[in-house]
């Protein structure tokens, strides 16, 4: 092998490796895409744990309003409830105040929500925010 071959060579095979490792990371993407939201809201919540301050009994379940701190500025997508694992109802109260809103940081209380149960017990609530433009941040807020 000639001088300059070697150096073309070494060149080459220097300059292929950043972008073997670039095409094996974007390759994990889809095997990262389910692991990186729960392990970010683990990791940096976007909201403390949830305090339930108002629990009031309604047909079909009840109402309730929530204390909370909301620790990172993120934009809110949404919100889920499940008790042991099943989807239950949880949604804004018609008429309450305060619409389901991005909100600065610090302490907050919640608008009044209807949760489709009559007990709080093996409840589990999320928060879902855009706290980036890749993926979507979900925060276990209770218990």
């Amino acid at each position: 092998m000639s001088p300059h071959e070697r150096r073309q060579f070494t060149i080459n095979f220097t300059w292929s490796w950043p972008a073997i490792i670039a095409l094996l990371i974007l390759a994990m993407l889809p095997i990262w895409g389910p692991l990186i939201p729960p392990i970010e809201g683990a990791i940096a919540p976007v909201t403390s744990k949830v305090t339930f301050i108002q629990q009031t009994p309604a047909e079909g379940g009840l109402t309730a309003r929530m204390s909370y701190t909301k620790l990172r500025d993120c934009e809110i997508i949404g919100v889920s409830m499940d008790k042991n694992g099943v989807p239950i109802e949880f949604e804004p109260v018609v008429g309450s105040t305060d619409n389901l809103s991005t909100r600065g940081t610090g302490p907050q209380i919640s608008r009044l929500w209807f949760a489709g149960t009559d007990d709080l017990s093996g409840v589990r609530l999320r928060w879902y925010h855009r706290c980036n433009p890749f993926w979507i941040a979900v925060t276990v807020a209770f218990p």
